[in-house]
């Protein structure tokens, strides 16, 4: 297998050979077009390689007229791609939005999927218990998997409740994927109390949080870089109301350039080092949902 580079895609042209991943599953067809950057960043993400010699033959089927159909349209952004080419993992967190513009947003664990008959997920939780969820509820399912987020409508087949209370959703027929363009961080402001590696205590504020960590605001150094201090933030979405307990290490500390008022005096890159395993759920929930926010926004 030989490497492609990004840049030998020419967008909105057939491509010459197909494409295949770094574990050798096809992703396009040669002929297909990519149609726009994202798609190709998606794409590339599991890695880009022809076949030597299959390169020729495709050269000679697209200038005889058989391309293949493009998997998208030149007004729609994206790639489609079968769920089981992303890769999901049992655990991963999904955000469950009911259908309509207002519809109310919920986090939930992937449990599973059977592939061509159904996804099955937790149900959400609305007042600490879990929530009835009627059949035909629908529902569009989104994600974050790698540099990308990832959509795509469902209904409930069914609720079960045994062994124990899960969603059967109708599998989909294709997922969209979006590669997120800007930095996989989200704005936020929580007000947040800091423990240092003494037992000295702060108050400060979280900028921004990613999968990985946040960038913490205070009014003096918290500490050096490669200390580890203790965070406690409260979060409040949807249903769910929780006081967080974290671990960080402490990456890079400055003077905030940007800073409004001496309480956002120093910024803190932090890295999150351990996270409490009952609070390690309501974290990530947190973070997809303010990460697809943000991916909604830009």
């Amino acid at each position: 297998m030989i490497p492609v580079r990004k840049n030998d895609v020419v967008l909105g042209k057939p491509l010459p050979y197909s494409l295949y991943d770094q574990n050798n599953k096809l992703l396009m067809k040669a002929g297909v077009v990519v149609q726009t950057q994202n798609q190709l960043d998606v794409l590339s993400e599991r890695g880009l390689y022809r076949d030597r010699v299959a390169a020729n033959m495709a050269r000679m089927n697209v200038r005889a007229g058989q391309d293949a159909e493009p998997k998208t349209s030149p007004e729609k952004e994206g790639i489609l791609l079968d769920l089981e080419e992303i890769r999901m993992q049992v655990g991963d967190v999904l955000q469950l939005q009911a259908a309509g513009e207002d519809g109310q947003r919920h986090a939930v664990k992937l449990l599973g999927y059977a592939r061509g008959r159904s996804v099955m997920v937790t149900p959400p939780m609305v007042d600490g218990a879990y929530a009835i969820v009627k059949q035909d509820a629908a529902f569009v399912v989104r994600f974050f998997s790698g540099k990308s987020v990832y959509a795509f409508p469902a209904h409930v087949l069914k609720m079960s409740n045994t062994p124990f209370p899960y969603l059967h959703l109708s599998y989909p027929k294709k997922v969209r994927g979006m590669r997120v363009r800007r930095a996989q961080r989200a704005g936020v402001k929580l007000i947040t109390s800091v423990t240092d590696m003494y037992g000295a205590l702060y108050a400060g504020t979280m900028l921004d949080i990613s999968k990985g960590g946040t960038l913490l605001a205070a009014k003096a150094a918290i500490g050096s870089v490669g200390d580890q201090i203790l965070l406690k933030f409260r979060l409040q979405f949807d249903d769910i109301d929780q006081f967080v307990h974290v671990r960080a290490a402490i990456r890079s500390a400055q003077r905030n350039p940007d800073a409004d008022g001496e309480s956002l005096a120093f910024i803190h890159g932090l890295e999150f080092v351990e996270v409490q395993e009952s609070d390690r759920l309501t974290l990530s929930a947190f973070t997809y949902q303010k990460l697809i926010e943000a991916s909604e926004a830009a």
